[in-house]
């Protein structure tokens, strides 16, 4: 019984991986010359919050540092940044993880809107105190918007493709500890 709970946080954790860098492969894909007008939404974001809010046994916080650092560098973006602000946003889903299984759906996607919003605005303020150049306000705020309204579709995907779904009240984990 350990041995397939213990199998099964690491089956997740490897799939997380996979998925995660399969993101940000077809994101880094030529697909278009000239630039849009508007932000596709963030899935590596997503996949990380659906993942730390539903099972945040499958999703420690190294790994999500390793995966968000490795997007940054991929991305050019300022590395560390977006990291760090991901992981206080996990961290926080984390230690509310036992109240998040309770509450219906939509004010667990408040919760996860209100995060993104605040991590948008704190990377783009932080950003603009050391006079980095940055995105275009528009783009970003269309980004925030499409990530936030892509939430459920993830959540959906995840739940009916890899089966990431909030644990049940009683359940525990390999070393019996409650979920």
């Amino acid at each position: 019984m350990a041995e397939a709970s213990r199998r099964r946080i690491w089956l997740g954790r490897g799939l997380y991986v996979v998925l995660c860098s399969a993101i940000m492969f077809l994101h880094l894909l030529p697909m278009e010359t000239m630039p849009r007008r508007w932000g596709s939404p963030d899935f590596v974001l997503l996949v990380t919050l659906v993942w730390t809010a539903r099972r945040p046994d499958h999703v420690p916080a190294m790994l999500i540092g390793a995966v968000f650092l490795l997007a940054d560098m991929l991305f050019h973006r300022p590395p560390g940044l977006w990291t760090a602000l991901v992981l206080v946003l996990t961290e926080v889903l984390r230690t509310r993880s036992r109240s998040i299984r309770v509450v219906p759906f939509p004010l667990e996607w408040f919760g996860i809107a209100a995060g993104i919003v605040a991590i948008t605005l704190a990377y783009r303020f932080t950003l603009s105190l050391v006079m980095v150049p940055q995105a275009p306000l528009g783009l970003t705020l269309t980004q925030m918007m499409l990530t936030i309204m892509a939430y459920p579709l993830v959540a959906l995907l995840s739940h009916l493709l890899f089966g990431v779904s909030r644990p049940a009240q009683g359940e525990v984990d390999a070393l019996g500890h409650r979920l």
